[in-house]
């Protein structure tokens, strides 16, 4: 009987370790990968994709908003940069998220919480093949972020 418990016990603690994952998942990028299969294998929430002329616009809507949200943004948001800078037709990226937010007289509405924006210019400054390093709060050309992602 105790075998038993510890094999169940062992196995409840293996299942929650293959849970979710805080890395954003790598994406095999080449000539004919497009904007949408990028942001597509990194985020699991809906998103929508704006191009003209080497602007890409992308708005992701996170619905499953939970603690250390801002941290997980940063990281997908990152990957997304660092993914983008390999397709030759990205010049100027940027990244909004959504998250819903209750209003006060309790609705809930989706509202921009997070914003990262790059210029041409910046965003070839960047070295993406060590995205894990960068600060992408202090090196957007505009960064900004809600009141409700704040620390």
């Amino acid at each position: 009987m105790k075998k038993l418990m510890y094999v169940m016990v062992f196995a409840s603690l293996l299942l929650t370790a293959c849970g979710k994952s805080d890395d954003p998942k790598e994406v095999a990028v080449d000539q004919n990968t497009s904007v949408e299969d990028i942001v597509g294998a990194i985020v699991k929430n809906e998103f929508t994709v704006e191009e003209s002329k080497g602007v890409v616009t992308i708005s992701i809507q996170d619905t499953d908003v939970t603690e250390g949200s801002k941290s997980q943004m940063l990281k997908d948001s990152t990957k997304i940069f660092a993914d983008l800078s390999k397709l030759k037709d990205v010049k100027t990226p940027a990244v909004t998220w959504y998250a819903p937010l209750t209003e006060p007289d309790g609705d809930k509405t989706m509202t921009e919480v997070l914003n990262i924006y790059f210029s041409e210019e910046d965003y070839h400054k960047v070295d993406w093949a060590n995205y894990l390093q960068v600060d992408i709060e202090s090196t957007a050309t505009n960064y900004h972020e809600s009141e409700a992602l704040e620390d």
